[in-house]
């Protein structure tokens, strides 16, 4: 009698076993599908971060271009003053001679994909190594293009305020209607050393540091792309002006 309720005690207990591994394992199916389908969110999520920093960067990279041939065209003209090559003849027919110093380009990154991504980045515990070299890039550019920017602005706002303030041919200059005092002052020590300023600024530091930003740029762009070959393929189908796919 004993051994059969042994037998049966035996039997209920690896019944009562094999229950419990069932329900782990159900529990362990259930934590992997659940991390499956929450890392497939989070990976489709990341997906769509980083086509709003591709769109960001390509922009940003039209606008740099835009912005490195309008300063260029500003460091040959200071060059030629600095090197002494322009007589009042030429000055008086310069039109960069005369603005180049009151004038600047606005220039701002986009920076939403960028915020969104560094969210993201901050929120996890595994580092993706694009998504890292994108924060990277951002933290390292944004702040001094936004300094040297703001250098090369206020210097212009600077020559403004000082020309209004004493110079009578100020108002001429504006109508770009060079009078024989302002073609006199061009010739001055003063104006050189405000062009030499503004060379060294916007036509050195600026302008080596947005072609540098561009380079970046567009290899983050490719290693986007690299990745997510749809990505390049709708962006490069909106600038085109076609429908983009519906993704819902």
């Amino acid at each position: 009698m004993k051994s059969f309720t042994d037998n049966r005690f035996g039997k209920y207990l690896l019944y009562a076993l094999g229950e419990v591994i069932l329900v782990v394992l159900g529990i362990l199916i259930a934590l992997k599908i659940n991390n499956y389908n929450e890392d497939s969110k989070q990976a489709k999520v990341l997906e769509g971060i980083l086509k709003n920093v591709s769109y960001d960067l390509q922009t940003d990279t039209i606008v740099m271009s835009q912005a490195i041939t309008y300063y260029k065209a500003r460091q040959e003209v200071s060059e030629k003053i600095l090197a002494d090559e322009y007589g009042p003849e030429e000055l008086s027919k310069c039109l960069l001679c005369k603005n180049m110093l009151s004038s600047y380009y606005p220039l701002s990154i986009n920076d939403k994909g960028y915020l969104q991504l560094k969210n993201f980045y901050e929120g996890q515990a595994e580092r993706d190594t694009l998504v890292v070299d994108i924060v990277q890039f951002y933290k390292a550019f944004s702040n001094i293009l936004d300094e040297i920017g703001g250098q090369v602005k206020e210097n212009s706002l600077e020559n403004i305020a000082v020309w209004r303030e004493r110079e009578p041919w100020f108002a001429d200059m504006l109508r770009n209607k060079p009078s024989a005092a302002f073609v006199e002052y061009m010739q001055s020590q003063d104006y050189e050393n405000r062009v030499a300023y503004f060379y060294l600024i916007a036509c050195r530091n600026f302008i080596a540091l947005m072609e540098q930003y561009k380079a970046n740029a567009v290899e983050i762009i490719r290693l986007i792309d690299e990745r997510y070959p749809e990505i390049g393929e709708e962006i490069n189908s909106v600038a085109a002006g076609e429908p983009t796919k519906d993704t819902t």
